[in-house]
């Protein structure tokens, strides 16, 4: 669990450490998880949805990349 020492800080600035102590940690987002029930299929549903997505991103990455490559690198 995160914690900030606030000797001589004022509120505001301790919590904003605090704050990103805790986004940075992971526990927002545990939370907003654990809000609700999300059925297993649901779960693997948009597990996989997003690893689509990863992956068409990276393609379309690579793809660019070649695009601009052979443009640069035209054989005479």
């Amino acid at each position: 669990m995160p914690s900030i020492n606030t000797k001589n800080m004022s509120f505001e600035k301790a919590l904003r450490i605090f704050r990103k102590k805790v986004e940075n940690a992971g526990i927002k987002d545990s939370v907003r998880e654990k809000e609700y029930f999300e059925k297993p299929t649901a779960k693997r549903r948009r597990k996989l949805k997003s690893a689509i997505r990863r992956q068409e991103r990276e393609r379309a990455k690579e793809e660019a990349y070649w695009k601009d490559y052979r443009k640069l690198h035209k054989r005479r």
